[in-house]
């Protein structure tokens, strides 16, 4: 007979958590036809527009909107271009090197608006890590003071180093244990937005939850680096469809941004590492460690950031910031990023 308790048998409960098992495992496995092709990882030329509009509350005085402006590292900026209510001027972010298109306006009226346009040239970064066989004792730690430290975004707590410590026991050279970090964070984080607290790169939750965006992977992957004495570096930027997967995009809109980090090896320099991107597609997982594919735009490197001397110390740079009258604005500031492709010769 049939049990009449309404607690489910024993084959039932296995059957279900059989079935909940499989369910997980379609979930985390990469898509049917997903993976991506090696031309689609190389060189991109785009033409791209960024535009901010920020409706002033009634009464400012005085507002002013930011937005950062793509470096010249990896790739080439051509014909760049800024607009707005008023001209914007130009400011340089300290120690990161970023450079801000910030206007001005006082006595708004209407909403205050800036923009940039130009050609970016992204290159494909193809590094060979096995290059480097210097152990930690060739890392010029005062040439890389920044890289190494913590910061207010970046904390580097006990636990973090002793998981870096456990995790690079027995590995010899700064390749080998930043790979270890690498398959550790790999490991250890899911790319999964639906647990509040994501996207923020905050180490604890991280560490607690072990799900999140690119700035939480690549925040505790640069935690665990700089813990163990390797330095590490933050990029972040907007990222293109691969190319080859479709026709060559026209005014594509991008919904949101992408970072990676970069981790410093003698011999080698700067090798940068995608781990959200690998976590998205294993197939690619020894790619993105050394390698980097050329569909996305860096727009800045800065962390634990003051803009334009306020005082206020910011997360990361890459959507706009409003200041009205002096403090950071109490609303969001909307924003269209849109690209193409330039055909190749």
């Amino acid at each position: 007979m049939p049990p009449t308790t309404g607690h489910p048998t024993r084959h039932a409960r296995l059957a279900r958590t059989l079935s909940v098992a499989l369910l997980v495992a379609l979930a985390e496995a990469p898509a049917g036809g997903d993976e991506i092709p090696r031309s689609a990882l190389g060189a991109r030329t785009v033409r791209y527009a960024y535009e901010a509009r920020f409706t002033p509350p009634e009464g400012a005085r005085v507002v002013e909107l930011a937005v950062p402006l793509p470096r010249a590292d990896d790739q080439t900026v051509r014909g760049l271009e800024l607009s707005g209510t008023v001209e914007p001027r130009t400011v340089t972010i300290a120690p990161s090197g970023d450079r801000v298109a910030l206007v001005r306006v006082e006595a708004p009226v209407g909403p205050v608006v800036i923009r940039q346009s130009g050609t970016v040239v992204r290159r494909e970064l193809v590094t060979d890590p096995r290059a480097s066989a210097k152990t930690m004792k060739d890392v010029d730690g005062r040439a890389l003071t920044a890289e190494l430290a913590p910061s207010r975004f970046v904390p580097i707590s006990d636990e973090v180093r002793a998981i870096a410590t456990r995790e690079t026991a027995g590995h010899d050279t700064v390749v080998t244990r930043a790979r270890a970090l690498y398959d550790w964070v790999y490991d250890h984080m899911q790319y999964d937005k639906s647990v509040p607290g994501w996207g923020l790169g905050d180490i604890p939750y991280c560490l607690k939850i072990g799900r999140g965006n690119c700035t939480d992977f690549h925040s505790l992957f640069i935690a665990l680096a700089r813990g163990s004495g390797i330095p590490a570096r933050w990029n972040i930027g907007f990222p293109l469809a691969y190319d080859g997967r479709t026709a060559p995009a026209t005014d594509a809109p991008v919904a949101g941004y992408h970072c990676w980090a970069e981790f410093w090896a003698p011999a080698v320099g700067w090798i940068p590492v995608d781990i959200s991107e690998a976590r998205k597609h294993p197939e690619l997982k020894d790619y993105f460690f050394g390698n980097l594919s050329g569909n996305r735009i860096l727009f800045s490197r800065a962390r634990s950031f003051v803009l334009d001397g306020d005082g206020v110390e910011r997360n990361y740079f890459v959507y706009p910031l409003a200041r009205v009258d002096g403090r950071d604005a109490a609303t969001a500031v909307e924003w269209t990023f849109r690209y193409s492709d330039v055909p190749k010769l």
